[in-house]
């Protein structure tokens, strides 16, 4: 069979007009994305829209709802006359929304969330700002209280102590044991430890207003702690009942110091507001 081969000016037409049909095709194909870009920036417009997005209830520990996730975003927190009262931006808005319930219990009654799970800073940012200037313009010019210039109630004021892993009392896998059995390994943890708070989560996310304020009194005095997290049932089995039997008191959280109880929630926050509590870790 023979080959058919095309003169040198024939070759270079045919090329020409390869060269024109695929920039044709890329065109197409690059106008198709802009109007793809353009209506799921103007979608994500409408969806960043405070004024869009539903009420969660976060009284009496609604923070823990589903609808709040672990994920960066924004978010606004309004009173119980659903009233706005801050707006805020964070890298795990779970953790954010429950430490504002934590601290200013009166202040939270509802929560608006935007999760941005691959956001940057600088998108977090312009999301805040956003939803914030929003309610400036629907409020004639008022910030939310929270959000007014040199507020420190809403502000993550507390003094944070390094970030430090909860104790294990055991290796994880004896899914149940005992009070006889968990006991020697209670001890060893106080004797081994200067100071030990017995907690429902850790320092850096605590499951109750209790050992939240616990961990703030002791990073706030900037002391050197070690915290157990009862709820782990995995490292930590049954602890959160063996422990009322340990101590012969009744509520977590349970702070010890040089090997002996020192107290719980009431005392240890008591302690803190009079000035003794540091004096009593010497």
């Amino acid at each position: 069979m023979r080959t058919l081969q095309l003169s040198p000016s024939r070759q270079s037409a045919a090329a020409a007009n390869n060269n024109n049909n695929s920039a044709t095709k890329r065109q197409k194909r690059r106008s198709v994305v802009v109007v793809r870009l353009s209506a799921r920036a103007e979608n994500d417009d409408d969806g960043m829209m405070m004024s869009t997005l539903p009420l969660i209830d976060i009284q009496f520990e609604g923070f823990n709802s589903p609808d709040i996730p672990a994920s960066p975003g924004i978010y606004a927190i309004y009173n119980d006359k659903k009233e706005l009262q801050y707006v805020g931006l964070s890298r795990k808005i779970s953790a954010s929304i429950k430490m504002h319930c934590f601290e200013l219990p009166a202040e939270c009654g509802f929560a608006k969330v935007l999760p941005m799970e691959e956001a940057t800073k600088v998108d977090l940012q312009d999301g805040w700002k956003r939803w914030v200037m929003a309610h400036v313009s629907e409020s004639g010019g008022s910030l939310p209280p929270g959000n007014t210039p040199k507020n420190e109630l809403w502000a993550d004021r507390k003094k944070r102590g390094p970030s430090k892993p909860s104790l294990r009392l055991t290796n994880g896998m004896t899914p149940d044991m005992s009070f006889d059995a968990l006991k020697p390994k209670i001890q060893e943890a106080i004797d081994e430890h200067k100071i030990v708070a017995f907690i429902k989560g850790t320092r850096e996310e605590p499951e109750c207003g209790y050992s939240h304020r616990v961990v703030n009194a002791l990073n706030s005095l900037l002391l050197d702690f070690e915290t157990v997290n009862v709820l782990d049932d995995k490292y930590n089995p049954n602890l959160l009942y063996v422990m009322k039997e340990f101590s012969d008191w009744p509520t977590i959280p349970q702070v010890y110091a040089n090997k002996e109880f020192l107290g719980g929630h009431d005392i240890i926050v008591k302690m803190f507001e009079k000035g003794e509590l540091k004096d009593a870790f010497k």
